[in-house]
């Protein structure tokens, strides 16, 4: 064990949790932020799911059937309460992402039998040091919320002495899983087959029919549309988000390239990391780690590497902690010191820091967005429908007849053959009154050069360096 006492390991720990709240101030949003924004402000509004950003696609316009549903949920009720504020749907990240630390509190103080152990303020840092937890934490996607519910699951499941109600809560945490992301199967798998090992057949079936009603409740406003077990196939199969789960070449790509989402970038490489060479390092203690942790662990990686649709960075937060965890029973079993663990440490530490870092600066040199946008309404003409970046969302979506994004148009024409000239048509045949790109924030490669004066059936009516603003 380190020679670091738990006084010092509190206080750097502190000095982590400072610098990622740091990076709360602020925070620029993402294309997401937005996207799911939009559907939970017609959820709130109108009591269904859809998008006015993608009108045209697979009737997205209409309803939404495809979606992450109790995750949108919960968007819409802090819409009700706080308004569509870019702050008020970046909270449900944060929310979430406390209700994991807690979580981990709960897991570290059951096996050390105190609060207060050494390890508690050690996994703290290892938290707050992650830049994709931080940056995760202030994000308005459904991964936190279904980190929070899956790993919630396999805390009640992980009991010598399975009670009844904690096996049907356990078994109902997977089931909301399952509702707020289709990836959330994976946790009632793992949960399933963790309990056929335990060999008791009683909490098996209890978790069966209890997860499994949860479930239903994705069908409700399937059931409820016209036709909605075809819309929903249809909107299904055609995602472009699902399309390369489809196809055998395609599924067998995923499959051969699933090791990238543990090793994508500096911020997937830093836990992966460590917990790789704690494995190789004590893999003499692999069979001595709890059972149902290994069963569990090893279910979820496999039956996620069997079902993903893709191999996106983001997906690791729902594995980071039970890596986590498995890192500090793996170290716990046999503390030792080595150059190399300090030096994949201190690898882990650069990577959380500098990510920070950039994180902060970005917040720091760009302009708030939201504020943005509000300073351009004064040359928009407020009676016409929009052709915006994703991010043109917050303070600005009730201000216009009809919003369209940049990212319609690209889906779409599936991305390809991408041009001014066939942007500006699709613009205008889909009755945009104005066009609004951002040069700086979220530039696209059919952007006319900056300061074009004129493209097909749009003249441009304001540019200061970053923002263009073509009318009809």
């Amino acid at each position: 064990m380190f020679d670091i006492s738990k006084t010092k390991l509190f206080v750097v720990a502190c000095c982590f949790f400072a610098l990622a709240s740091l990076t709360y101030i602020h925070r620029y949003p993402t294309g997401d932020d937005a996207w799911f924004a939009e559907q939970s402000f017609w959820l709130q509004k109108e009591g269904i799911i859809r998008s006015e950003f993608f009108r045209g696609l697979l009737g997205w316009e209409n309803q939404i059937l495809v979606s992450h549903k109790l995750f949108l949920l919960v968007g819409a009720v802090f819409i009700q309460l706080f308004g569509y504020q870019l702050p008020a749907l970046q909270f449900v990240g944060l929310v979430f992402f406390y209700t994991i630390v807690c979580e981990l509190i709960i897991y570290i103080r059951k096996r050390e039998g105190e609060i207060y152990s050494w390890y508690l303020p050690a996994m703290l840092i290892l938290v707050f040091a992650n830049r994709l937890l931080v940056k995760m934490s202030f994000e308005n996607r459904p991964e936190m919320m279904l980190a929070a519910l899956g790993f919630g699951s396999f805390l009640l499941i992980d009991h010598d002495r399975k009670s009844t109600w904690k096996v049907l809560l356990a078994a109902v945490l997977a089931g909301l899983a399952f509702l707020t992301h289709l990836n959330g199967v994976i946790y009632l798998i793992a949960g399933l087959v963790t309990l056929i090992c335990s060999r008791n057949y009683r909490s098996t079936l209890v978790f069966m029919i209890a997860g499994g009603f949860t479930c239903l409740a994705y069908f409700i406003d399937i059931i409820q549309a016209d036709n909605g077990l075809l819309a929903w196939y249809q909107q299904f199969r055609g995602d472009p988000a699902t399309q390369n789960a489809f196809g055998l070449s395609s599924k067998l790509l995923q499959l051969v390239t699933y090791p990238r989402l543990f090793f994508h970038s500096p911020e997937q490489i830093a836990v992966s990391l460590l917990l790789v060479f704690l494995l190789w390092n004590q893999r003499a203690y692999i069979k001595l780690l709890p059972v149902r942790l290994r069963v569990y662990s090893l279910t979820l990686l496999l039956s996620f590497w069997l079902i993903t649709k893709a191999n996106g960075a983001l997906y690791l937060v729902l594995f980071i902690p039970f890596m986590l965890v498995l890192a500090y029973e793996l170290y716990r079993l046999a503390p030792f010191r080595s150059w190399a663990l300090k030096l994949v440490i201190a690898a882990y530490f650069v990577i959380g820091v500098v990510g920070m870092c950039q994180i902060i600066y970005t917040n720091a040199t760009m302009e708030y967005l939201p504020v943005s946008y509000e300073k351009l309404r004064k040359d928009i003409p407020d009676h016409k429908s929009g052709f915006v970046p994703l991010t043109f969302f917050f303070n600005e979506y009730e201000q216009y007849p009809r919003l369209l994004t940049h990212e319609n148009y690209k889906l779409q024409s599936n991305k390809k053959g991408m041009t001014t000239v066939k942007m500006a048509k699709w613009a205008y045949k889909n009755g945009a009154g104005f066009i609004v790109m951002d040069y700086k924030f979220r530039p696209e490669p059919y952007y006319p050069k900056a300061g074009t004066k004129k493209i097909p059936f749009y003249n441009l009516s304001f540019f200061n360096g970053r923002f263009a603003i073509y009318q009809r």
